[in-house]
């Protein structure tokens, strides 16, 4: 179903990845879903499944109540292959930080233009719908071999939204890191989900991130069963993950800029772990757990601030 050598065209990658219907005459009334994909630049996998999906409706062409809408974030890291160029977009998505942009203020790094371009668009769409409601996906993996997840904060909407998908669903990590594009978007008021597919280069991340749009296209009312596959996608999702049971975070191990963080070997997502376990060093010094629950998103690569959460059923 999907190829290793898939990769993304770097030299014609561009903002948006695709929108359906294309044709103002054909869009009929209902649901506007913008779905995201390559907010971190070596997490092609959403970009690659969007890619997949656009040509695929673009072949069939279904009816499709309301307009769908993917994006590519960080395009700059991603022709790079990097998670970032000077801050992680996914911390500088703030409401702060829009309002500079829209002041016509100067942000001393690169993502400020990538972000300004992403709320031009949310903005856009906005605009445009009449009395619809407003979704996103935001596509990610992560850096350790896991099952596919959904990431979702607190808001009611946004959970339920998530609670459509048969997969494990975390919640309450905004608190711990501001200024995601989930966390954006739902403070402009839409409802959405972060969704994780698995580790970075793993084939697999790219048929689980397609099959969740195309469940969560039917499951909105947006498209018809009929048009899909829908069985095979929603079971592909469903045997995917060990558990479809709800988390919430309450633990962050943070990395300040010039510290050494190294994760010990073996951990992956939704790990059991015990009170005083081991799981890291910081600046040599052994990380131990103070708490019985799950590791989540424990930190196998270079770059990033965050070296692992706990998680514990909600």
């Amino acid at each position: 179903m999907n190829s290793n050598t898939e990769i993304i065209d770097s030299e014609n990658l561009t903002r948006v990845l695709g929108d359906y219907p294309n044709e103002p005459t054909n869009q009929t009334s209902g649901p506007y879903l913008l779905i995201s994909g390559g907010v971190h630049g070596n997490e092609p996998s959403g970009v690659l499944a969007l890619q997949r999906v656009f040509k695929k409706l673009q072949e069939s062409k279904p009816e499709l109540k309301g307009k769908l809408v993917g994006v590519a974030g960080n395009i700059a890291a991603l022709k790079k292959g990097v998670r970032l160029i000077d801050k992680d977009l996914n911390r500088v998505c703030t409401l702060e930080n829009e309002k500079h942009l829209k002041e016509g203020k100067t942000l001393d790094f690169h993502e400020a233009s990538e972000f300004n371009e992403l709320l031009a668009i949310v903005e856009k769409l906005e605009n445009e719908r009449c009395n619809t409601e407003f979704h996103f996906m935001d596509l990610h993996t992560t850096s350790s071999s896991t099952a596919p997840y959904i990431s979702v904060n607190r808001r009611e909407d946004s959970f339920a939204f998530a609670k459509q998908m048969p997969l494990p669903v975390v919640k309450g990590i905004e608190k711990y890191i501001p200024g995601h594009f989930d966390h954006y978007q739902t403070l402009k008021g839409h409802a959405g989900f972060t969704m994780e597919a698995g580790q970075h280069d793993d084939p697999k991340s790219v048929d689980y991130h397609e099959a969740a749009i195309w469940v969560i296209l039917v499951e909105t009312g947006m498209l018809e069963k009929s048009a899909i596959a829908y069985d095979h996608f929603f079971e592909l999702l469903e045997k995917a993950s060990p558990t479809n049971d709800n988390f919430e975070v309450t633990y962050r191990q943070e990395i300040g800029e010039k510290q050494k963080f190294k994760m010990d070997p073996g951990f992956a997502n939704f790990t059991e772990i015990t009170k005083g376990q081991r799981l890291a060093s910081l600046d040599g010094e052994e990380l131990v757990s103070d708490t019985d629950g799950r590791v989540f998103l424990p930190l196998y690569q270079t770059q990033g601030s965050d070296g692992y959460f706990i998680v514990k059923p909600a």
